[in-house]
């Protein structure tokens, strides 16, 4: 009753064009977004998920071809394109992090689908400089985390990691240049059930992997078991 009320007074909206969503219907995502938003599906890289051209004979996108990873496998969501970049964009910058609500939901169910759910011991969400969290209020990704651990019950570990280095924005970047921008950028700090552990790590966007890769190697260096990462978005393969 609490929930139908305040609907009518805040009708609830897609996250993507921001039209009011029915109150019978699916929360987070309007009908026409449903066909609209591009999500992960077709043929992917084996290690990182990310879409690859169906007549290709390729296993691994390119990056995956020239980048040694510390991660046993990625999964996304939706891909980094239109009305996707757009919402995350809002995510981030644009103080909605109520997204976060329908987002981990729906990355809960791309874990269940992959059945790696029973493997997965702790979560954990890629952290960003405090700077950026007191300017932002919020952490994207620890929100996702924190409701991702709630839907799979898994505990989240959200103090593993810190970022001790205000590196610049990786877009717009060279794939070398994400590289050396992600060098000594995170510390371990907690390592509150991290030995031997199967770690998922929770990021919105997943480019060549650079900053995965660094949390990646930190994780497996403090004696972490495997690690997976889990992003809303992921870009393509363009080879």
């Amino acid at each position: 009753m609490i929930d139908f009320l305040l609907d009518l007074i805040y009708p609830p909206r897609c996250i993507f064009c921001r039209s009011i969503i029915p109150v019978e219907k699916e929360r987070g995502i309007c009908e026409n977004c449903k066909e609209m938003v591009s999500f992960v599906k077709g043929k992917q890289c084996q290690k990182c998920g990310k879409p690859i051209e169906d007549r290709t004979d390729k296993k691994l996108c390119v990056d995956c071809m020239r980048m040694n990873h510390y991660y046993e496998k990625g999964f996304a969501l939706f891909v980094y394109e239109g009305l996707v970049r757009d919402m995350i964009y809002r995510f981030k910058y644009g103080g909605h992090k109520e997204y976060a609500r329908h987002l981990g939901k729906w990355m809960a169910d791309v874990i269940i689908k992959a059945d790696i759910k029973e493997k997965i011991d702790l979560i954990i969400p890629v952290p960003i400089h405090p700077n950026r969290k007191k300017k932002r209020g919020y952490n994207q990704s620890e929100e996702l985390a924190r409701v991702l651990a709630k839907e799979l019950k898994i505990p989240m570990n959200a103090s593993a990691l810190i970022r001790k280095k205000d590196t610049i924005a990786q877009s717009g970047l060279t794939f070398l240049q994400r590289r050396n921008n992600m060098k000594n950028a995170f510390e371990f700090d907690n390592g509150f059930g991290i030995y031997h552990k199967n770690i998922l790590l929770v990021d919105d966007i997943y480019t060549t992997g650079a900053t995965i890769n660094a949390c990646s190697k930190l994780l497996k260096k403090k004696s972490a078991n495997t690690v997976y990462f889990l992003a809303v978005s992921i870009g393509r393969d363009f080879s």
